[in-house]
């Protein structure tokens, strides 16, 4: 028995581990194609960023855009974009960016994993359509389809949809042949390398050092057969995507290691646990984060985002130049007069950062350098300076502290309480425009504590289950006069998350569109009260098509303190003043 588990049974078995996994490996390289991908060829007479969306459910989203870039004027430009994955696959649209030029498409190709469907620029030009500012759209012939743009915002979309081609594109061969041979070949080797090493040990005594070492080697493989087996199916409950197995390439052989080591440490079995376990004794024993760059952890067992592109400037290091003060007034004031001129009332509205309502419970190694914020100097600025007012909840959250928490422990969000007091703020600045339309007073809900672990900041730290919320529910005594309906679709708009809208029905009440964010869905519940029609976008940016198609009375643009700096941007082109 001695003689066949070591000269058969124990080399079988790692042979064939052995195989499968060098098998699974070479099929990631770029011995075979991985990923359906989009190829675009033409000649660029500048720099520029080359966009492509993916329609989704008859939505063009920035989650489903991919953009390369150019660094400088060239001919025969091949631009790979990976596709994205999509539920409801529609049109494709091609992007120019923001650059003002001209481009010669000569060649587009949707590259399968068994076959390819090319487009000609002759095709192209038949199939595709030039929207906004698209200036020139001109077939060349013996050249290539010219795309000149004049504008801020052109590009050109598909009369087709993708869908047909996504099972064509998508198929994958049952076997790949050459990998297989290859490991088939390694796997035998394997077997009689150890056949004939491990037969040295037969007449000899396996000794409990023996087991240890095999216990060992068990221990290090377990996390690398476990993630195999039973891959994850989620992201550990980060907030972002984890790290996608790299394809191998000869061409980037000297990244391939750093990008496959951040794949691993990403994804190897067991991850999800052991980041539980590393984050809950730190906290326990030190009161400290296990992810610094990300979470804070504070006085009370509060928790606070040091992500930078969630909470931005938190610390209060820089102000706004008196010259950007002008440069948003501007920005504001313009875009107020766009929306008065077609008799709709603007508000903007700004929600503040939670470590700037709760700063007494922030580490002791977090300082903040000036007590005001870029959000409380552009509140002031605005109401001495501008008939554009910067609607800011701030003050009213932290008087309403002593009462009640109005943010949630763990979670970078205001609680459902918060929500209804930033609420009464902004209808206290609608109603100065419109006396008819009031706040739901508060004696209509009755509140009601829930403990969740639906936590970003907590599940960021792999400690959702084991940091629990005490939410403070509002919830309405008699049903809610509104209902969720299907949202409208738009084309131009660029929609972060998927559309909401609430009707009333045989109301009077005004219709508003309301551009927002996530701390918007802490005042959806009591906002869909005042009106009859209220269509919430998440986006970043205000849309004409959604105005034009909308006509609302009543528009709100909402969005967190941390990106306050997008203000200094220019308005879309349908709204600057020519």
């Amino acid at each position: 028995m001695k003689s066949l588990l070591l000269k058969y049974i124990l080399p079988f078995i790692a042979s064939v581990l052995v195989g499968y996994f060098l098998y699974c490996s070479f099929i990631q390289t770029d011995l075979v194609r991985k990923e359906v991908k989009m190829e675009l060829i033409l000649d660029a007479d500048q720099a520029s960023d080359v966009q492509f969306f993916m329609e989704d459910n008859k939505q063009f989203k920035v989650e489903n855009m991919r953009s390369m870039k150019i660094d400088a004027p060239a001919k025969n430009i091949r631009l790979l974009y990976e596709i994205p994955f999509v539920y409801n696959p529609g049109r494709i649209r091609l992007d120019p960016g923001l650059t003002r030029g001209k481009w010669l498409v000569k060649k587009l190709v949707f590259k399968g994993l068994a076959g390819d469907i090319s487009y000609s620029p002759e095709e192209l030009y038949e199939k595709f359509k030039p929207e906004n500012d698209i200036k020139t759209f001109q077939l060349i012939p013996g050249e290539g389809l010219l795309v000149e743009s004049n504008g801020h915002d052109p590009f050109i979309i598909s009369k087709f949809s993708y869908a047909p081609f996504f099972i064509f594109l998508n198929t994958k061969p049952r076997i790949y042949y050459f990998p297989l041979l290859l490991s088939l070949s390694l796997a035998f080797f394997v077997f009689y390398f150890l056949n004939k090493r491990l037969g040295a040990f037969v007449d000899k005594e396996i000794t409990t050092d023996h087991y240890f070492v095999i216990l060992f080697l068990g221990l290090l493989t377990l996390p690398l057969i476990w993630k195999s087996f039973f891959p994850q199916t989620a992201n550990s409950g980060e907030n972002r995507s984890l790290q996608e197995k790299p394809v191998f390439s000869i061409s980037e052989i000297v990244k391939y290691p750093k990008r496959f080591n951040s794949y691993f440490e990403d994804n190897f079995g067991f991850r999800k646990e052991l980041s539980t376990l590393n984050s809950y004794y730190k906290l326990k024993l030190f009161n400290a984060s296990s992810k610094p760059e990300l979470v804070a952890v504070g006085k009370n067992s509060w928790l606070f985002s040091t992500d930078q592109s969630v909470v931005g400037d938190y610390q209060n290091r820089k102000l706004f130049s008196l010259g950007e003060l002008q440069t948003i007034q501007y920005n504001l004031e313009e875009a107020y007069d766009w929306y008065k001129a077609r008799g709709i009332h603007f508000f903007v509205m700004i929600m503040p950062v939670k470590s700037n309502i709760y700063p007494e419970y922030l580490p002791d190694m977090i300082k903040r350098e000036k007590d005001s914020s870029k959000l409380q100097q552009l509140a002031g600025f605005m109401e001495k300076n501008s008939h554009v007012k910067i609607i800011d909840a701030s003050l009213d959250l932290i008087n309403a502290k002593p009462a009640a928490e109005v943010y949630y422990q763990h979670d970078i969000h205001m609680n459902f309480q918060g929500g209804f007091i930033a609420y009464k703020r902004l209808m206290k600045a609608i109603n100065e425009v419109n006396p008819d339309l009031k706040a739901v007073p508060e004696s209509d809900y009755e509140k009601v504590l829930k403990h969740i672990h639906n936590a970003d900041l907590s599940r960021q730290l792999s400690l959702e289950h084991v940091l629990l919320n005490d939410e403070w529910h509002l919830e309405k005594k008699k049903e809610v006069a509104y209902e969720t309906v299907d949202p409208p679709v738009y084309e131009t708009a660029s929609i972060l998350q998927p559309t909401v809208r609430t009707q009333i029905k045989n109301s009077k009440l005004p219709k508003a569109v309301v551009y927002r964010d996530s701390f918007f869905n802490l005042i959806m519940p009591y906002f869909s009260e005042n009106f009859s029609d209220c269509i919430y976008i998440w986006s970043k940016e205000m849309s004409v098509e959604v105005i034009d198609k909308e006509t609302p009375g009543y528009v709100v643009y909402e969005f967190l303190e941390s990106g306050i700096d997008k203000l200094l941007e220019d308005n879309p082109s349908g709204i600057r003043k020519k």
